[in-house]
């Protein structure tokens, strides 16, 4: 049996994916640049040169490690990777497409149903693809619950190169980012899991693992079993959910969640922000959200683009969030709700915070950026939560890590 993988999303080799493969296999790679809806392709074509180079990053990390496994990684820009996959099937002769389930819902340019071949998704993003359970603090706990049968995720050696004669696309230069490096933030992740309590707030003290999930490059659940086991070893009870064992594997499980609720609405990054909002908070929240103006304001998004919004903390907050590519959690709580208050209008605000997590920094192209940004403006009471500015600050602790 023949099986063509369509790598969407997971470009590594320790994965879900890699883990079920086996015999004769050829890895696919379509650009979304070039088949996904217009939104989609404008974030891809205007979003900051450290995300692109992230990007390719990941792209020439999976070509490596596929090559050190004896495979061929083929890169396509096509516009329609469902009619080239056909046409690779009616060429080759394969038997079976296997699909790397996508991190948000399926782009709607494609349909997997047009496949002539039997097909298959497999998903490598979530920790536990079984797992019913949709709170953060029951799908924690019931992952560790397998802590003693840990099937770990890794290149299955049944794996056979099947190659096709087919010309590729190549990709730019780009600048090494040590965030994408799967080894670098796993033995960050690792070194801090058990202070994570305690630092997570400051301006240095998250995990940074966010970058390397969603770039593809590192596995959430072998990550989330090597940090358990660490917290294990360090005697902390899993039935009890707080301490920084709780602290930390929580933020595991919010990230599923979101992909899950994406995936469920088939909500992706070619539906606009109003899309997003309107499937997310509640239906009076909506009206006050779509209700609400500034018509003082004079803040566009080139200000918050350059840091140069006028506010001394928030300036600080987006420089050096562009420098590092990432904005600690106890910021973007800061900066969505002063954003609220300083857009000229509630929908500004909300597509002003995606933009700047999608553009400018790189981690943003993902479900929990977007399920988080339009939770916070769930405005019942028609007013989003505006922490207060010394307390962030301090936390911050932006000059201690200077």
């Amino acid at each position: 049996m023949k099986t063509l993988v369509w790598i969407t999303h997971s470009l590594r080799i320790d994965s879900r994916l890699t883990t079920k493969l086996s015999g004769k296999c050829t890895f696919v790679y379509y650009s979304p640049y070039y088949f996904a809806g217009p939104r989609e392709k404008a974030i891809l074509h205007n979003c900051s040169k450290q995300n692109l180079d992230a990007f390719y990053q990941s792209l020439d990390n999976m070509q490596m490690d596929l090559s050190q496994k004896g495979q061929n990684f083929y890169v396509f820009k096509n516009s329609n990777p469902i009619e080239h996959i056909n046409f690779l099937i009616d060429k080759y002769g394969f038997d079976k497409v296997v699909i790397d389930l996508p991190l948000f819902g399926m782009w709607k340019s494609t349909d997997p149903m047009e496949i002539k071949v039997p097909f298959e998704f497999i998903d490598s993003d979530l920790i536990d693809d079984e797992s019913p359970r949709m709170t953060a603090k029951s799908r924690w706990m019931s992952h560790t619950r397998k802590i003693n049968d840990i099937q770990w995720h890794k290149w299955n050696s049944d794996i056979q190169n099947f190659v096709i004669q087919e010309k590729i696309s190549t990709y730019p230069k780009y600048e090494n980012n040590e965030l994408i490096n799967s080894n670098t933030s796993f033995v960050r992740a690792l070194t801090m899991a058990l202070t994570y309590g305690e630092t997570r707030d400051n301006h240095n003290g998250q995990t940074r693992l966010s970058t390397a999930f969603q770039n593809g490059t590192m596995d959430p659940h072998n990550v989330f079993y090597h940090i358990a086991n660490r917290f294990l070893g360090s005697g902390a009870d899993f039935e009890i959910n707080e301490g920084p064992h709780a602290a930390m594997l929580r933020q595991f499980t919010f990230r599923e969640i979101s992909i899950i609720q994406a995936r469920r609405t088939a909500l992706t990054m070619e539906d606009n922000p109003m899309t997003w909002v309107k499937a997310v908070i509640t239906e009076k929240s909506y009206e006050n959200l779509i209700n609400h103006t500034n018509e003082e304001s004079n803040l566009t998004f080139d200000h918050i683009k350059n840091a140069n919004t006028g506010d001394e903390l928030v300036d600080r907050i987006l420089a050096e969030s562009y420098n590092v590519g990432v904005m600690p959690n106890r910021a973007r709580m800061f900066y969505a709700g002063w954003l609220f208050y300083n857009a000229p209008s509630g929908v500004k605000a909300l597509e002003w915070l995606i933009d700047t997590f999608d553009l400018l920094l790189i981690d943003g192209q993902c479900p929990t950026n977007y399920m988080q940004s339009c939770s916070t403006m769930n405005l019942q009471y028609g007013r989003v939560m505006l922490l207060n500015r010394n307390r962030v600050k301090e936390l911050l602790k932006y000059e201690e890590y200077a």
